[in-house]
């Protein structure tokens, strides 16, 4: 098995310091990767991408989904065949913090390597679902409601999506963050509680 991760463990370029061998980083602009395939299970990811940071204990990164009429929201999916539906790509996502020293295998980094939210769209694409990776978490978000992060229940914390806006994530002040933007400004609209014995509530290590 480790002889398998070890092929996977691919150098990226500008900022991506580790790219797995699912994931394709684009020749002319770094800041874009490409995925063969998708991910339609809680459980089934498909590659992943680290990225450096200039602070280990503060950083902010925006990822976009891109791809024309591949990658569509709302009453623009609505309006595509069912064939062009299924054919779309922005259907999963998860984004977080790595833990230190540890790298991504590209197909089970949910329970091993980090904290993450997984960003899971809507049936209709309006919106994206947020849980936190492990499972053993809870979100809280701005008001103070707190959301289960078990995929078998309901009542997940919801985000507005489009074509339009990115997803931000922040680590700060040990907590994993998401971020929408308000007024022209990104401000905390969830943070993640996982369940641990060496930190602080709310807190990562």
């Amino acid at each position: 098995e480790d002889d398998v991760w070890s092929a996977q463990r691919l150098l990226g370029r500008g900022q991506a310091r580790q790219v797995t061998a699912e994931v394709e980083q684009d020749a002319d602009d770094d800041a874009v990767f490409r995925v063969d395939g998708k991910d339609k299970s809680w459980f089934l990811q498909k590659g992943g991408v680290v990225f450096d940071r200039g602070d280990p204990r503060r950083f902010r990164i925006a990822v976009r989904f891109l791809g024309g009429g591949a990658s569509r929201f709302g009453d623009a999916y609505a309006d595509l065949s069912r064939t062009e539906q299924h054919g779309t790509i922005n259907w999963l996502l998860m984004v977080g913090v790595c833990r230190e020293g540890r790298e991504l295998t590209g197909y089970k980094d949910c329970k091993a390597s980090g904290f993450y939210f997984l960003f899971h769209l809507n049936y209709r694409r309006t919106k994206w679902r947020v849980i936190g990776c492990p499972h053993t978490s809870e979100l809280e978000d701005a008001a103070g409601n707190i959301y289960t992060c078990d995929p078998q229940e309901g009542g997940h914390f919801e985000l507005p999506a489009s074509e339009d806006e990115p997803l931000i994530v922040e680590f700060a002040d040990q907590e994993l963050r998401v971020l929408a933007v308000c007024g022209g400004k990104p401000a905390m609209a969830l943070r993640g509680h996982w369940a641990l014995d060496n930190a602080e509530p709310g807190k990562l290590p």
